[in-house]
């Protein structure tokens, strides 16, 4: 369920007022609307915490580097990095003139991540 705010449209998000024995469950928006939750509708769990597996995280670098190998693709022929030596790269094009210039082309190599300029 989301809700939108009354006054100025944006999204609100769930919360709480009070303190004690007078906690009360609210809707907040950044305009600074509240909102009573009406609990016919359905309720809200508040958690700051996110909770997940220790399976579901990459734990070395090693892992991070073999998911790359099998899944990234190379878009650079006949690449291979002068820092570390990997042979899959990928073509970035970046404005980073004014709109009147031509496009910056860079080539990034996918393992160690090193940027290297092309053309103007």
């Amino acid at each position: 369920m989301v809700e939108f705010c009354d006054e100025c449209g944006s999204m609100m998000l769930p919360s709480t007022t009070g303190a004690g024995i007078g906690v009360q469950k609210v809707l907040k928006c950044k305009c600074g609307f509240i909102k009573p939750i009406d609990q016919k509708e359905g309720s809200y769990t508040l958690k700051t915490k996110i909770e997940h597996s220790l399976m579901e995280e990459i734990t070395s670098t090693v892992d991070i580097v073999d998911w790359k190998e099998k899944n990234l693709r190379s878009t650079i022929k006949d690449f291979r990095c002068r820092r570390c030596g990997y042979d899959k790269a990928q073509l970035e094009t970046r404005q980073t003139r004014s709109a009147d210039e031509g496009m910056t082309h860079f080539i990034i190599c996918l393992k160690c991540g090193k940027m290297i300029k092309i053309g103007s």
